[in-house]
């Protein structure tokens, strides 16, 4: 598989797959949602609001993932993840979770390309170097089917700092650690 890093618009970015991610509310306001939303996702907000009302919920726990497109985007399928807490804190296993759970929904589409924002760095507290790490793990841990995933962000400085993640060895604490990833949710 292919990692790409690169600098641009992720919701013109031609992939398969587009993964988004927002709050254990399921609202979505900035960063990738607030540009599907601006661009004509309000069925993507009204399917994550219509999802806790029937599950009788006024949240999610965060790693949650779901299919909420893609009309009227041009991408095979739109999986919208939680990577933060309610909060806004994250961690690299929270988001190694989250990505895992967006790429297997992804997977399940039979999405060749995906196309991933640095989760949990925007609104939430997470590093981009950290984010990079977590992708790191993600894509080490199992054998995806995605012939190239495809880091979008929005400036080169962001770049640098998520491939910086990415690319750095592990430290000796991290590699003690054991980060698993969960079966689907």
């Amino acid at each position: 598989m292919n990692v790409i890093f690169k600098v641009g618009n992720i919701v013109e970015e031609r992939a398969d797959g587009l993964v988004c991610s927002g709050n254990v509310k399921l609202n979505m306001s900035g960063g990738v949602n607030g540009a599907l939303l601006q661009g004509g996702g309000e069925a993507m907000q009204a399917a994550l609001h219509a999802f806790l009302k029937s599950q009788g919920r006024a949240y999610v726990e965060p790693g949650f993932a779901m299919r909420i497109g893609p009309e009227p985007f041009h991408f095979k399928s739109i999986v919208y993840t939680v990577a933060i807490d309610p909060f806004y804190d994250s961690s690299v296993e929270l988001v190694v979770k989250s990505l895992a759970n967006a790429f297997s929904i992804l997977a399940e589409d039979g999405c060749e390309t995906v196309a991933v924002p640095a989760l949990a760095t925007g609104y939430g507290h997470l590093s981009k170097e950290d984010f990079g790490r977590a992708l790191r793990l993600c894509l080490a841990k199992r054998d995806w089917p995605f012939q190239e995933v495809r880091v979008v962000l929005k400036s080169d400085i962001d770049q640098a700092e998520v491939q910086s993640g990415y690319s750095r060895p592990a430290s000796a604490q991290a590699e003690r650690q054991d980060v698993t990833l969960p079966e689907r949710l």
